[in-house]
């Protein structure tokens, strides 16, 4: 069964002559009540931002790790950001339980604590895909060095913690039995002239940071500032707080700040997108099934290469078969 979304606003005119508004063609798509079947037979309640960016850039890649369940050792970037985000998270969340900070140093410790007892829940799973030019021991020392430069260049331009790691959970319509789930790293109140203004930070470790123009057109601040929106307390701005990871372009880690914000409009849009995303995976699920291939990613882009794609050699949309 399909429900419409209730994302209806005025239309403009021009002269005799009506023209919808963004709401109101966001309106018309008909959005599934329910998503198909998990690898295990229960029902798929939530999308996510990082689920949505999985199916555009790869629809076949979304296929093999819902519908099939095949899952992937972490790669050592993943592993490492996943580490820097723990230890910024739990300077956080004793500020905001306890009322005081962590030294540069107590956290450095917990850190190292952190690494040690995920590295062992890995391993004890399916284990850490390190790769060649990023190993387990300058790994670790390239957390240190981020949790060092995140403490010093990035923390005190955060602003006042308000909440960490907080679940925000939203609906497109009513009658819906799946919603779009959200995980808020950060949200913070930081000056803005005479008043603090609401704001949500994401940490980010990459070799590449986000540019301005990037952060401007990435969909994961609309997903987000959506949630705020619809739960009635919107957030003026949405922060990027990023450390570039050394490499052929840069020497030595860097720490920048990237804010962004997104209209009332780009926010009905990013619904809008998730509404659609959802049809056209109900759509592949009805016409191929689980166990065909829905489509492949851009031959030409970085997702669809040995590196970036764990199937890449037994898809036939990558090396072929």
């Amino acid at each position: 069964m399909m429900s419409t979304p209730q994302l209806t606003s005025p239309a403009g005119a021009i002269g005799s002559v009506a023209v919808p508004s963004a709401a109101q063609l966001a309106a018309r798509i008909q959005i599934p009540r329910r998503l198909p079947p998990r690898y295990d037979g229960q029902p798929l309640h939530h999308l996510s931002h990082s689920s949505y960016n999985r199916f555009v850039l790869c629809p076949e890649d979304w296929r093999r790790r819902y519908m099939l369940g095949e899952e992937t050792a972490p790669t050592g970037s993943m592993f490492l950001g996943r580490q820097v985000d723990d230890a910024i998270t739990l300077y956080y969340r004793h500020a905001l339980d306890h009322g005081e900070h962590l030294s540069v140093d107590q956290l450095k410790d917990a850190f190292w604590d952190g690494w040690k007892a995920a590295a062992e829940a890995e391993r004890e799973q399916l284990g850490i895909a390190w790769e060649t030019d990023l190993r387990e021991d300058s790994a670790f020392k390239l957390g240190l060095d981020a949790v060092e430069l995140t403490f010093s260049e990035l923390i005190p331009h955060l602003g006042e913690p308000v909440a960490v790691q907080r679940k925000v959970e939203y609906t497109l319509a009513p009658g819906l039995e799946w919603s779009v789930v959200c995980y808020l790293d950060l949200e913070t109140r930081r000056s803005n002239g005479d008043a603090l203004l609401p704001t949500v930070v994401d940490y980010k470790v990459k070799t590449t940071p986000l540019t301005q123009y990037k952060a401007d057109h990435d969909f994961q601040p609309a997903v987000y500032l959506a949630g705020r929106w619809l739960e009635g307390d919107p957030a003026g701005e949405f922060s990027f707080a990023q450390i570039g990871k050394p490499g052929a372009r840069r020497k030595e880690m860097s720490a920048s700040l990237v804010t962004t914000s997104r209209s009332i409009g780009q926010l009905r849009g990013a619904l809008a997108r998730i509404a659609q995303v959802a049809r056209q995976i109900v759509a592949s699920y009805e016409r191929f099934g689980p166990d065909e291939p829905w489509g492949f990613a851009d031959p030409g882009g970085w997702k669809c290469s040995e590196r970036y794609c764990e199937a890449w050699g037994s898809c036939p949309g990558g090396a072929g078969v």
